[in-house]
């Protein structure tokens, strides 16, 4: 890496502590009992992580949609290269003398390999769906299970009460 980049990535780096520093770092304010009424832990648990969750959710698209420009300038990228080797490919190989058989046979060659990276394409989207749908599944199941979990544990806490007498 070049100094630079390696100045450029420190000053990144140290900016980010700083800014992590700010936010974690409590006012006084911030923890007076008259300025916040807390209800109870469970309410506490639940505004925070509330928020957090909000704020993932809200920030979905945007990195949809990075993620999606970024394999868009790759493919982008792909197709610059090929364009760019097309026309020192094409005197490269009139200069050699290539016969028609055997552009035919390079071409049939070609295209098999093409279906064979279509036909591939297809099958990755249909893996990654049934990967996307089975993990839904799982964590449909797993929320089913902590809910059901959640509210015996719920008709179980008057119980305790009674083994204190």
């Amino acid at each position: 890496m070049s100094k630079e980049m390696e100045e450029k990535s420190t000053r990144i780096e140290n900016e980010a502590r700083k800014q992590l520093v700010q936010t974690i770092k409590p006012s006084k304010k911030e923890y007076e009992p008259e300025q916040r009424s807390i209800t109870s832990m469970s309410s506490i648990i639940q505004d925070n992580t509330s928020e957090i969750i909000e704020k993932i959710d809200s920030k979905i698209p945007s990195y949809v949609q990075l993620y999606s420009d970024l394999y868009k300038k790759y493919l982008h990228m792909a197709s610059n290269l090929c364009d760019v080797t097309y026309s020192s490919q094409k005197k490269f190989y009139d200069k050699i003398g290539v016969s028609d058989a055997g552009l035919v046979m390079f071409d049939t060659y070609l295209r098999s390999v093409k279906k064979m990276i279509l036909l591939q394409i297809d099958i990755n989207e249909n893996i990654v769906k049934s990967y996307v749908n089975n993990r839904l599944t799982v964590l449909e199941f797993y929320d089913q299970m902590m809910s059901n979990n959640i509210s015996n544990f719920s008709k179980m806490c008057p119980m305790s009460n009674y083994f204190n007498k």
